[in-house]
């Protein structure tokens, strides 16, 4: 009997050992549902060459690290550009059509980006000279100025005028051309700082308003943000049990690819995912530093162009798999999200009026999140 019993014991060893146990993601804030699938697929799908696929922004995390990073830049005036190739960069690849009805200066007058630009020439030639170049002025005392009051106001309000009035494809590349001059390491240590600050800030709402004294040809502008990052200790969980079951896991992001490897590997953030994971937007370069503009032959990691990052460098790494789970938040998720029969899960982190018609896909599971907190909603 004893032999038996302990023939029973070595059977057992070796199973646990050659095939692992079970899927055990922490129970967290998921719904439970939700766990419980994830873990079983995990479980049916570990160490036989498979691979997940992320959205970052509003996926990942909760909230927008490119946005994040944008506004932080202009609060500090992170910038290396000449007034010249400012000038250019803003309105790289921007029509000349009046902005859509919703972003009209407060008196309700239209602005195109020739007016807005004109204005934000001025007020960034202003700044290049007394603090952006020289520092003849402190950071303190520059923020004081209407310059840098009308340059703030614009300047965000602009990005959200393009997003808000034109195709993906040109708003989506236009806030990385901002970049330009500056290497790949002040960006990625900008975006450190962005993230922490983000991280630190207050989920909530604010104003900007242009200046009332240099209002300009496009006149006085107003508009609502977002402030505050939060990260998702859960996700960062599945990152990891995933992983630990031979699943890789890949991001494809719209936000600048640099940047997103700052969240997603620096070990401060708990995300932890190796080099090589991260798919984004990509920029020209010379040398070590960044130009405006798009990177050629390489696809706009937004919309269609997250499929054709799964089918050009993923599924040759996988043996021509499509991935087992697809992770989003958007409409620029939704190709990515239902491009591919055999994947199994659908994860939908899931925001109001946003991806509706795929939550109606029977693989879709739905997470919802607190507005207030960032934190995942168990109860959905």
């Amino acid at each position: 009997m004893n032999s038996i019993l302990k023939n029973m014991a070595r059977v057992s060893l070796f199973l646990a050992i050659s095939v692992g146990a079970m899927a055990n993601l922490d129970e967290g804030r998921w719904v439970p549902k939700n766990r419980e699938v994830l873990d079983k697929v995990i479980s049916e799908s570990k160490n036989q060459g498979n691979y997940a696929v992320f959205d970052w922004d509003y996926t990942s995390i909760y909230q927008d690290t490119q946005e994040n990073l944008f506004r932080y830049q202009i609060d500090n005036l992170r910038f290396a550009m000449t007034p010249e190739q400012f000038s250019k960069a803003i309105r790289k690849d921007i029509p000349l059509d009046n902005f859509s009805d919703d972003y009209k200066n407060v008196k309700g007058q239209a602005i195109n980006i020739e007016k807005i630009g004109s204005d934000l020439d001025k007020d960034y030639a202003f700044l290049y000279k007394n603090y952006i170049k020289d520092k003849k002025m402190s950071l303190e005392k520059i923020k004081k100025t209407e310059q840098f009051k009308d340059f703030r106001g614009k300047l965000a309000f602009l990005y959200e005028a393009i997003g808000g009035s034109f195709s993906h494809d040109i708003s989506y590349p236009w806030v990385l051309y901002l970049f330009e001059g500056m290497t790949v390491n002040e960006v990625k240590a900008l975006a450190k700082e962005a993230n922490d600050f983000g991280i630190g800030n207050k989920l909530d709402s604010y104003v900007i308003e242009s200046s009332d004294v240099l209002t300009g040809k496009a006149g006085k502008v107003s508009h609502k943000y977002k402030s505050g990052l939060r990260t998702q200790p859960e996700t960062a969980n599945l990152f990891r049990e995933l992983q630990a079951n031979g699943i890789k896991v890949y991001i494809i992001s719209a936000s600048l690819q640099d940047i997103v490897e700052v969240f997603a590997t620096d070990k401060s953030y708990g995300y932890n995912l190796e080099d090589g994971s991260v798919y984004g937007m990509r920029l020209e370069m010379n040398g070590d530093k960044y130009r405006a503009e798009y990177k050629a032959g390489y696809p706009q990691t937004q919309t269609k162009g997250k499929v054709e990052i799964i089918e050009t460098y993923l599924k040759p790494k996988h043996g021509g798999k499509a991935p087992i789970l697809v992770a989003g938040d958007s409409s620029g998720d939704a190709n990515m999200l239902t491009e591919y029969k055999d994947t199994k899960v659908l994860l939908l982190m899931k925001r109001e009026g946003k991806l509706d018609d795929v939550a109606k896909d029977g693989r879709a599971l739905i997470q919802k999140r607190n507005a207030q907190t960032g934190l995942l909603d168990p109860k959905n």
